[in-house]
């Protein structure tokens, strides 16, 4: 047996050969390191950067099929599945780094940054490659755009209300808070779920696709403890990635002068939401318009939510103290605040029709904001 044939299988083969390259590349900067070559750091942390990357995104896949296959195995509500397997699917990711940010390198503010620039990169760039893939213009349903935004759009004003009113740490109450605001966005799904099964219609989904890979990356799942086995394997790969990710873009941002907050805002956001960005183009790809659509704003729901409280609950039980917050940089929140309303025109507009030309719009707006956050 090919001793490779795990990671091969792992990656796909195309990747795989990615993965090597990126390797070698890592391996030779290494050494330029050592040996005092200071362009060769630059291009470890950046080859490492790509391979997180890279893990995230393969280990999510493997995920998302294994979740795919328990809620199926015990009919699980499409609500409940909407949100909360395919939210943890998607977003565990952006808990692992929310976690590493508040837990073991203490500063909840890298957190808290990551989380804004992953829903951020969600609600811009995800529909905007959605929609440049997409064979033709993305008609979206009325119930996506008002509820599933709508809700959204809330919970950053609630994140913005925390951060503006509660700037210098976080306690048990703001965790609670934001838990009850999910609580409250689940109750919505379900209600809807049953209104929907009484009039036999089928509901919006936040569908989670098995990989397109043909041949590579599809799990033959044969029972439900196997399925949690593979869901339990790939928490752990996507912490440990995660970790790399972090620790790996804080040193490249030190080296580069720039804040860590912009660089979880930047880099480690993106770095996270491959895993979203997968989903939402393979529906798109399907024709499946609402999953791709509906899944960023679930996924960001969670993000805001739960991944933001769990943490803060977690550091509290661990040290008995409420978290320190160390945050600036106030303009992102907005700047996330405004491309939201912005991206529910865009969804409104056309009789809730997304075409190329809007979904390179909001492409370019994510670019200019990037670079204004430089400034912050």
């Amino acid at each position: 047996m090919n001793p490779l044939a795990p990671l091969v299988f792992f990656f796909g083969k195309d990747m795989f050969r990615y993965i090597i390259m990126f390797s070698g590349v890592s391996i030779v900067a290494s050494f330029l390191t050592q040996n005092g070559i200071l362009w060769g750091e630059y291009f470890l942390w950046i080859t490492l950067i790509a391979i997180a990357t890279i893990i995230i995104w393969r280990a999510g896949d493997f995920f998302s099929q294994a979740a795919t296959y328990i809620q199926e195995k015990h009919e699980i509500p499409q609500s409940i599945k909407a949100a909360v397997i395919d939210a943890i699917a998607s977003s565990f990711p952006e808990f692992c780094v929310a976690v590493i940010a508040v837990i073991i390198i203490g500063r909840a503010e890298v957190g808290i940054s990551s989380i804004i620039g992953s829903a951020l990169y969600n609600v811009l760039i995800i529909p905007a490659a959605a929609g440049l893939v997409a064979a033709t213009p993305m008609v979206i349903s009325r119930e996506v755009v008002w509820r599933d935004n709508i809700f959204y759009l809330g919970v950053v004003l609630l994140l913005g209300a925390m951060l503006w009113y509660f700037p210098n740490e976080w306690g048990a109450g703001v965790a609670v808070l934001f838990l009850l605001a999910y609580l409250a966005y689940v109750f919505l799904l379900h209600r809807d779920f049953k209104i929907s099964k009484i009039q036999n219609t089928d509901p919006p989904k936040n569908e989670v696709t098995m990989s397109e890979d043909g041949e590579d990356g599809e799990l033959e799942l044969t029972s439900t403890k196997i399925a949690w086995l593979w869901i339990l394997a790939m928490m752990i790969v996507m912490g440990g990635a995660s970790h790399l990710l972090v620790e790996a873009s804080l040193a490249l941002g030190e080296m580069l002068g720039i804040d860590g907050v912009i660089m979880g805002f930047v880099v480690i956001a993106a770095g996270t939401s491959v895993p979203d960005t997968a989903l939402s183009v393979i529906s798109a790809r399907k024709g499946q318009y609402d999953a791709a659509i509906s899944n960023v704003f679930g996924s960001n729901i969670f993000d805001i939510c739960v991944c933001l409280s769990i943490p803060i609950l977690l550091a509290l039980a661990m040290s008995g103290e409420p978290t320190s917050i160390d945050l600036p940089q106030i303009e992102l929140i907005w700047s996330l605040a405004g491309a939201t309303v912005l991206a529910i025109y865009l969804f409104w507009s056309n009789n809730y029709t997304l075409t190329k030309v809007k979904a390179s719009m909001m492409g370019l707006l994510y670019l200019i904001i990037i670079l204004i956050s430089f400034t912050f």
